[in-house]
């Protein structure tokens, strides 16, 4: 097992110091629009380094092995300082698209992927052998140690905020100027964060103990868990599938059952050599219930299929089969030990978590090469939907294409543009001023929005002056499929109109119509959710019982803002 860490504070403070002095310069190149902030294959890999690097030595160097470490985190600083390049080169053109969506999934999973990393790197560096018990170790120490360290940096700054305000409400504006510069503030808190670390990394006995406490809670929980994994696997052949599917988030749910399944489980074994932590009976319900999370893993395939074979690949759904396959692997391994050793499965954790750790570690890099490019993955499978025929080119989401999928989308959406110059100017309109299509699917004329609006209760005769006040909408604000629905409000004898906005299995938003002084008036609708609509689809708002329901409680108006109190669904 790691022993007390034998640490150089000197050191860990300059470089906690040095971390904080970057990352002002940095923020202040960002506010600035200097460089590299809008030099994207500068950028990502000065912010990648800057955040990942100094941790990683913060939390793994010792005295004596200091070169030994120094090497190898500077190996692992290549690896993603190259992966920092590449996706920093799918950031360009700069400002031709929002980055958002692609940083946060570079950065979350290079996060995970340095986690996973740091571990093998101390343990290569302690010069000891490759053991799944040390590398446990080491994971929940790394973990409680940045969780608290951060907690002290913010318990800092929070008490240099008190002290301003204390000082500026005597008119001393001294401290409240001096806090708030960046100058100073950036290196102060990379000194807390290096200190924290300090600290904590000297009080392993502290950390071991609160780790074992999450184990304890963890243990009483596993059980709980497993049973309720089992008989919903059991009420699964009475109700059937067409509910889970029904909600667009039964695979999600069975990706976070088994996730839990396996993590809790993972937590209570460890490596699987210690003596069993319940009586033998629930011993084995519990690895009879581990039996089951192929079967809910074949669920979850099965999910993402069917939300792939409807709509395609996407970044996030290029992701959830990442995550389904890594639990899978897992599960697999899991099981086979129970299959072959039963009572004593345990004994295989050692080997399948070591193995899976660097698989995970593996994915989370080559996700972020050009090896296994999402963005181009999905960009493929839309293409390749409107070349099957399955979707018009009018209906193609160039939204998500153009601001989604970064260089890939905009290269393929400029393409498209000169394609289409001469022969469906229309298009290229809509592709040079793409709608969300998360909100709605363009249209593209008022004949095509009257062909596929759909009528509640039955089919009506429009008012002509209403016909026209929804002409005048933006026509690819309009979904396709969406309801007209004619209804008396006010029971005044004379019907109004709503028009509802469909999301592939949910209303996203909604607008009435009703008369008043001889003229149609438009207003909008405030939504709320009973337990029923998570258990419905699109097609039961297309054909659901219409019904109306006088309000308990009356708007509140006051200040030209109108309030509508919603009663909590019981």
């Amino acid at each position: 097992m790691p022993e007390t860490s034998r640490l150089r504070p000197k050191l860990m403070l300059l470089i906690a110091v040095t971390q904080g002095i970057l990352l002002m310069l940095l923020h202040e190149a960002h506010d600035s629009g200097s460089w590299p902030s809008e030099s994207p294959l500068w950028s990502y890999p000065f912010w990648t380094l800057t955040l990942a690097v100094p941790v990683l030595l913060l939390l793994s160097l010792e005295a004596g092995r200091e070169l030994r470490t120094a090497k190898l985190v500077g190996a692992f600083a290549i690896v993603i300082g190259l992966l920092a390049v590449y996706i920093g080169y799918q950031a360009q053109p700069f400002g031709e698209f929002r980055l958002g969506t692609l940083s946060f999934v570079f950065g979350a999973s290079i996060t995970l992927a340095c986690f996973k990393a740091l571990m093998y790197i101390q343990q290569r560096a302690a010069g000891a052998t490759l053991s799944y018990a040390v590398l446990f170790t080491y994971s929940w120490r790394n973990f409680l140690t940045l969780a608290l360290a951060l907690i002290f940096v913010l318990a800092f700054w929070l008490i240099l905020m008190l002290w301003a305000q204390l000082f500026r409400v005597i008119e001393i504006e001294f401290f409240y100027e001096l806090f708030r510069m960046d100058w100073f503030l950036y290196p102060v808190l990379g000194f807390a964060h290096g200190l924290g670390v300090i600290i904590f990394r000297n009080l392993t006995h502290v950390i071991d103990s609160i780790t074992r406490l999450l184990h304890g809670l963890i243990k009483l929980l596993l059980p709980l868990v497993v049973f309720v994994a089992a008989i919903f696997m059991l009420s699964l052949p009475i109700a059937g599938l067409d509910g889970l599917w029904a909600t667009g988030q039964g695979t999600s749910l069975l990706l976070w059952l088994l996730a839990m399944i396996l993590f809790f489980a993972n937590a209570v074994y460890q490596d699987g050599r210690e003596s069993h932590p319940y009586p033998n009976l629930i011993h084995r319900a519990i690895y009879i219930g581990i039996l089951i999370t192929p079967v809910i893993s074949g669920l979850s395939f099965y999910g993402l299929w069917l939300r792939v074979d409807q709509y395609g690949l996407t970044v996030a759904r290029c992701w959830a089969f990442v995550v389904w396959l890594i639990l899978t692997l897992f599960a697999v391994g899991y099981t086979q030990g129970i299959v072959r050793r039963r009572d004593h499965w345990t004994g295989e954790l050692a080997r399948v978590n070591t193995v899976m750790g660097l698989v995970v570690l593996t994915f989370m890099l080559v996700a972020n090469s050009p090896l296994l490019d999402f963005r181009k993955i999905s960009l493929a499978s839309q293409v390749a939907r409107v070349e099957a025929g399955e979707i018009e080119w009018q209906d193609f989401d160039f939204s998500y294409a153009r601001y989604s999928l970064a260089r890939p989308g905009y290269l393929k959406m400029e393409s498209l543009k000169q394609e289409f110059a001469d022969s469906d100017p229309e298009l290229v309109a809509l592709i040079k001023q793409p709608q969300n299509l998360a909100y709605a699917r363009p249209l593209r004329s008022t004949s095509d929005l009257w062909a596929q609006m759909q009528y509640r209760p039955g089919p009506f005769e429009l008012p002509r002056e209403l016909r026209d006040m929804i002409e005048r909408l933006n026509i690819n604000m309009i979904s396709s499929g969406s309801l007209l629905i004619q209804v008396d409000l006010d029971d005044d004898g004379e019907f109004e109109y709503v028009l509802v906005f469909l999301l592939e299995d949910r209303i996203y938003n909604a607008l009435f119509y009703y008369r008043e002084n001889g003229k149609w008036q438009s207003g909008s609708i405030g939504r709320s959710w009973t337990g029923k609509a998570l258990q419905v689809g699109a097609e039961s708002i297309r054909t659901g019982e219409i019904s109306t329901h006088p309000s308990r409680f009356k708007n509140l108006h006051i200040g030209g803002q109108i309030l509508r109190p919603i009663e909590n669904d019981r």
